[in-house]
């Protein structure tokens, strides 16, 4: 497209309103950018809450697994292991989760619709339910292979 002459005002009046325009579209697509979460955009908020709780909880039994596996206690004196692990490391990861929703589950900027919800009782449910099975599972697992 050639430059318009410096003389012509109406060229350079429709240069200005192209790039106006050009600007609003950038401004538009900034403030869509922002409205949305920064983890998992695409996703609805009650996936977004499952998938980050049951990750939280799956890490927890992995730390637990680590402290099971590292106790040099035998399997049947694993009292504090075994209470960490019913009451502590679920607690961790519904708070692990909490945290992970409140920093990257909103987005940046608040538009009208409500904020994202960080479904508390689904987290606590799922957290308390995934980090227990998985101590079960590994003491059975632990036992049988002993």
């Amino acid at each position: 497209m050639p430059a318009p002459r410096a003389g012509d005002p109406a060229a350079e009046l429709a240069a200005a309103g192209r790039l106006a325009e050009e600007a609003d579209g950038y401004g538009q697509q900034a403030d869509a950018l922002a409205r949305t979460p920064v983890l998992l955009p695409t996703w609805s908020a009650p996936a977004r809450a499952v998938v980050v709780y049951a990750g939280c909880a799956l890490a927890g039994s992995l730390l637990m697994l680590i402290a099971i596996v590292g106790s040099s206690l035998p399997v049947t004196g694993l009292d504090l292991v075994a209470a960490l692990s019913c009451a502590g490391v679920p607690l961790l990861s519904f708070v692990a989760g909490q945290v992970v929703l409140a920093r990257w589950g909103r987005p940046v900027v608040e538009g009208d619709a409500p904020p994202a919800g960080r479904y508390v009782p689904l987290g606590f449910v799922i957290c308390a339910l995934v980090s227990p099975s998985f101590f079960c599972l590994y003491l059975l697992l632990f036992r049988l292979l002993r």
